[in-house]
């Protein structure tokens, strides 16, 4: 699913403005993962939750609920008093960029409930043993994504709104598929060992620290680019923000799925099994953030991706190189946090990544106080940010109770 930011990269560097526009979707993109962040764990509440039926039923309740409310406040952004609060004084965007994300907004307002939807079935079919549909499900959303982009590109759209339109073709088609599949098969109906939520109070009171987790980080991530916003380069850096940092995520979140195998395997694994692969693919990741980062054939390909803006390519490259510890640490963190949540130590992981987000901001404005190059200071900050987190985690050990 990484794929879809080097692929925006590609597209919207070969369109006109490409900063202008690179800026405003890094912008709007900031915003739709902070609303889609309250359900991003829906998957793992699915996962634990669908194999009995009273619990699966009041999180699909909750879900609808939330999904509804997000919907919501994303329509509220683009009411023009309060766009103009948000990119005038929040984001200090100048003119340009401000402008080109008010259709962005409006063309993603049903991003958090087509995740919500995509989610909740995503994680019954992991309860099903049919893991697989969620890879081919998402091949299929990069295709449709693909050709959204192809065919915006050849009628020359504003890369802002193209980008904003390719990515809800990509993730309705993949949404559709994995509910489609889901209903091919039967849910199994499991005893639970330890009682699970079955009402609204019951799924909420489960849910909000997972909630919470991911809010403040994805809202760590929105204030991240108010910071950038800040910087002497802002244009800049925010494009080269919203350019390069999706290599570092593709490559990153080749780990990510290593927390639902924990989530289900916690007590049929030995722990050491588990870290173990969580490290081994953390390590082979950052592996190849290095080759990117520091090969010739590296810059070679992150050039051609980019395309030929050299300012653009060196603030991209210095992403990269910052980054190079954000696979393990993602992996790592990953792994952490699945041990919580089979341990039912939720609240770890809230605080956990609440110290992280504080690190990341605070690291992050003092770079750009200092004058450093935006893009580079956001890089740095993140990977420190994340490597308190893990380093809070790894303090609780959480498998000793999972």
């Amino acid at each position: 699913m990484a794929v879809a930011d080097p692929l925006l990269a590609i597209t919207l560097t070969r369109l006109p403005s490409p900063e202008v526009q690179l800026a405003a979707l890094g912008v709007v993109k900031a915003l739709a993962n902070f609303l889609e962040s309250p359900i991003i764990m829906v998957l793992h509440a699915s996962t634990a939750l669908s194999g009995w039926g009273p619990s699966r039923r009041a999180l699909s309740r909750f879900v609808v609920l939330l999904a509804c409310s997000l919907t919501v406040l994303f329509l509220l952004l683009s009411w023009p008093s309060i766009h103009r609060w948000l990119t005038d004084r929040v984001y200090s965007l100048v003119p340009a960029v401000a402008a080109a994300t008010r259709v962005p907004l409006l063309l993603m307002c049903l991003w958090p409930a087509v995740i919500a939807w995509r989610r909740i079935h995503q994680g019954r079919l992991i309860i099903q043993g049919r893991g697989k549909f969620m890879g081919l499900a998402s091949l299929f959303r990069v295709a449709a994504f693909a050709a959204a982009l192809a065919v915006g590109y050849h009628f020359q759209l504003a890369g802002a709104s193209l980008g904003a339109l390719a990515l809800m073709v990509g993730l309705l088609v993949e949404a559709g598929l994995v509910f489609y599949w889901t209903h091919q098969a039967a849910l199994p109906e499991t005893e639970p060992s330890q009682a699970l939520p079955t009402d609204l109070p019951g799924v909420s009171a489960y849910y909000a620290p997972l909630a919470l987790t991911m809010l403040f980080m994805w809202g760590g991530r929105a204030a991240l680019i108010a910071v950038l916003a800040r910087a002497q380069d802002s244009e800049l850096a925010l494009a080269a923000w919203s350019a390069s940092w999706g290599f570092v995520i593709l490559i990153a979140n080749l780990s990510r799925m290593v927390q639902q195998l924990v989530i289900k395997y916690s007590r049929q694994v030995p722990v050491s099994r588990l870290l173990g692969l969580g490290l081994a693919a953390g390590g082979l990741c950052s592996l190849l953030l290095t080759l990117l980062g520091h090969t010739a054939w590296g810059h070679s390909l992150l050039a051609l991706l980019i395309g030929g803006d050299p300012h653009l390519l060196a603030a991209a490259q210095a992403v990269v190189a910052y980054s190079l510890a954000v696979p393990m640490l993602v992996a790592a963190q990953n792994v952490l946090q699945g041990f919580c949540i089979v341990a039912g130590r939720n609240a770890w992981v809230n605080g956990a990544g609440l110290v992280g987000v504080v690190v990341t901001l605070a690291l992050a404005g003092w770079g750009v106080d200092q004058g450093w190059p935006g893009a580079s200071v956001g890089a740095g900050a993140v990977a420190l940010g994340l490597a308190a987190e893990v380093s809070l985690l790894s303090s609780f050990r959480p498998w000793r109770f999972a």
